[in-house]
């Protein structure tokens, strides 16, 4: 394509060019989206309380709101500039602040393309380019709100394949589109979604934990009103007292308890699989010609990843205890630019696959990791015995913990008079609609409280060996392999080119038992992954054999063998 075919809305790369003019229109949807029904609400609730003339002013006070941003959108359109260059990537922004942002293009290490479901009719999507920067919610990132899709998958192609053509030359811009053709007929797809993986979404804590929580948000509510709100509603429909329905559950709690239960798993089942589908639907991992990685998926969301190949530097199979209990696992990448505000950003946004069965997602860890055998097969070292030594310790300190606090419950049970109970559940009755812990708790002996103590002991212990179990560390030809967790188990593999230094850590505990810390920091991933408690010795040798040179200046050998935790003399 000449320059003079080119059509007028598309200008080479090289030229400063603004954000799309329907981001304005996108920005106004979005925000109509939330202040009108919150407007329309507030509407409701004053006619209810008697407020009639209060009542006119919510839905034109949310339209002059929304007014205001869309005047604000347009200044900020104005603003907002960028290009990219054969060396550099530039942004200008700010109405008042005036800001300009100036990245190397070998600097880029991924490009985030995202369309929001209020974006999409509008043909928009947001374009994040990561630069390996731990970035914090206030930073200046490289953040495009909103452009095309087709200057979005222009931008990413562009900013990835640093062996295109400059970007103002015509007759390279024709010859990169063919080159873009034919790398997504190479691409190498690694996985496609399977709809019978959705069944993994409800194997996590949070199955119970959604209803719970909803539940305890009501409960807390109605607290914050000291009653009221049920009290209101009770009045209005109908609906039994507080005391009334405790004595109905009370009656049935042989059947209340168990439908409660199902409820709420039921209830957490059908949110999490459902939050799956929008996010992971239509999923498809490839990994194109160059070796870009490339990831889609969302069905509301439509969001793509992408990260250069180079950078992604390892994997880690992720396996939380309830899906490890099903035999599933997901993986995540180790790869530079995927910093975010925080670790827990930072590990979603790492993500490349859904949960899935182990098997599938070792095999597509192996196929990221493109070695003829995989580094997550390797037989893994185990840790000293001195490592369950220290969690047994601390898992019989937490037993005794649990056992003082049920001594006290069940002492200060014993104690209570029934004056006591009746305070108590007048208390409870003003503020939770369904009052029947305190009556649990009454009808409940003494001794129940040694049994949960009991209960806690038998965790404490399990959890404890579970954790040594999971310790261990090995060593690939090109990768350096540490594993740990009992709750969340990662076993992490990471190029041993990609280690620029290591981390000895040693508390007086630790120095006693023969044990370190040993941890391999990296400009990847989480920046640092350890192998946990492991023999002195043991560990050193590891490290020095992943990195030659790179730590064996700092050790000393007096050719003593090694002890029985790993440690040399």
């Amino acid at each position: 394509m000449t320059t003079a075919q080119r059509p007028p809305t598309e200008r080479p790369l090289g030229d400063w060019q603004g954000l799309s003019p329907l981001s304005v229109w996108a920005n106004t949807a979005a925000g109509a989206l939330f202040i009108v029904p919150a407007a329309v609400v507030g509407t409701v609730v004053l006619i209810v309380l008697d407020l009639a003339w209060w009542a006119l002013a919510p839905l034109p006070g949310a339209l002059a709101l929304i007014a205001g941003l869309t005047a604000l959108d347009m200044m900020v359109l104005k603003a907002v500039s960028y290009r990219v260059t054969d060396e550099r990537m530039e942004m200008r922004s700010g109405v008042i602040a005036k800001a300009y942002r100036s990245v190397p293009r070998e600097r880029v290490r991924s490009v985030d393309v995202a369309a929001p479901v209020y974006a999409r009719p509008f043909g928009l999507c947001v374009v994040t380019v990561g630069t390996g920067e731990q970035v914090d919610s206030g930073s200046d990132q490289v953040k495009l709100q909103f452009v095309t899709a087709a200057q979005g998958e222009r931008l990413r192609r562009e900013l990835l394949y640093r062996d295109a053509p400059a970007a103002g030359n015509a007759e390279g811009a024709e010859g990169a589109e063919g080159a873009e053709g034919a790398e997504e007929a190479d691409g190498l797809e690694l996985a496609r979604l399977d709809r019978r993986w959705f069944a993994y979404a409800p194997a996590t804590t949070a199955t119970l934990g959604i209803g719970i929580g909803a539940i305890a948000a009501l409960i807390g509510a109605n607290a914050q009103s000291e009653g009221w709100i049920y009290r209101w509603i009770s009045e209005q429909t109908g609906l039994p007292s507080t005391a009334e329905i405790g004595a109905f559950v009370m009656a049935r709690l042989l059947f209340v308890v168990p439908a409660a239960l199902v409820g709420l798993l039921v209830s957490g089942t059908v949110v999490l699989v459902a939050v799956a589908v929008e996010t992971w639907w239509d999923y498809r991992l490839t990994r194109e010609s160059n070796g870009t990685v490339v990831m889609r998926r969302g069905l509301l969301n439509s969001q793509s990843l992408t990260i250069e190949g180079r950078r992604l530097n390892g994997v880690t199979l992720h396996e939380p205890l309830v899906l490890r209990s099903a035999g599933g696992a997901d993986v995540r990448a180790v790869a530079t630019g995927l910093g975010a505000a925080d670790a827990e950003k930072t590990q979603a946004k790492s993500r490349l696959s859904p949960p899935m069965p182990r098997d599938r997602a070792r095999e597509l860890a192996a196929d990221l990791m493109r070695t003829p055998e995989s580094p997550l097969d390797l037989p893994l070292t185990a840790h000293p015995r001195s490592a369950l030594s220290r969690r047994l310790v601390r898992a019989g300190w937490a037993s005794l913990a649990g056992f003082a606090v049920a001594g006290g419950l069940a002492w200060l049970h014993t104690l209570a008079e029934a004056a006591w109970w009746d305070a108590a559940h007048e208390i409870e009755e003003e503020l939770n609609p369904l009052p029947v812990v305190t009556h649990l708790v009454e009808a409940a002996p003494p001794w129940g409280w040694w049994l949960l103590g009991a209960a806690f002991a038998v965790v404490a212990f399990w959890y404890a060996v579970g954790s040594h179990r999971a310790l261990g560390h090995g060593l690939h030809p090109r990768y350096l392999v540490v594993r740990r967790g009992m709750a969340v188990r990662d076993t992490t593999t990471l190029e041993r080119s990609a280690v620029i230094g290591w981390r000895i850590t040693r508390t007086p505990f630790q120095r006693r038992a023969g044990l370190a810390h040993v941890s391999a920091t990296t400009a990847s991933g989480k920046g640092m992954y350890t192998a946990a408690d492991v023999g002195l010795g043991q560990g050193l040798a590891w490290a020095a054999l992943a990195v030659p040179d790179l730590l064996t200046q700092f050790l000393e050998r007096d050719g003593e063998p090694e002890g029985a935790d790993g440690e040399r003399g």
